[in-house]
């Protein structure tokens, strides 16, 4: 199995960051500034040649929000987050059509199989939940962001 690398584009620079190993790599951009608010969120794009299915993870006012599911299918993307974006961590776990995890995360939180929106990312099997590991996403107060799903 490959590493899953990435590449992160920051304001000014370019910085490197390897991952977990995985079947996919990501590449994260910092969005532009739009001057539509409507245009800024969290967008994930599938470079790959095979439909994957994207939960996410973010912190919220009223604590660990995880959320599930978005499909999208090769070479496309999919906004899903609408808002600017507000937290600094994002956590991103992305399956195959047949549920197999397809990049590897250092964080474990909860998900169901159909469609959900989830508080609190632990005791996962105590709630009837499922443990799921997801790649943590540093958007560095940034309101705008992209992240591209592709094989090494």
């Amino acid at each position: 199995m490959n590493e899953a690398t990435g590449i992160l584009f920051p304001k000014r620079g370019v910085g490197r960051f390897l991952g977990k190993p995985g079947l996919l790599s990501l590449t994260l951009f910092l969005g532009l500034t739009f001057p539509n608010a409507a245009s800024a969120g969290l967008r994930v794009c599938n470079g790959s040649v095979d439909l994957v299915n994207v939960a996410i993870g973010y912190d919220t006012e009223d604590g660990l929000r995880t959320e599930g599911w978005w499909t999208i299918t090769a070479n496309a993307c999919s906004q899903v987050l609408q808002e600017p974006l507000k937290a600094n961590n994002y956590y991103l776990h992305v399956s195959d059509g047949f549920g197999e995890s397809r990049l590897g995360g250092d964080v474990t939180l909860c998900i169901r199989q159909e469609k959900f929106v989830l508080f609190d990312g632990d005791q996962c099997w105590q709630r009837g939940l499922i443990e799921a590991d997801f790649f943590k996403i540093e958007t560095d107060g940034a309101e705008d962001w992209t992240v591209l799903l592709s094989y090494d």
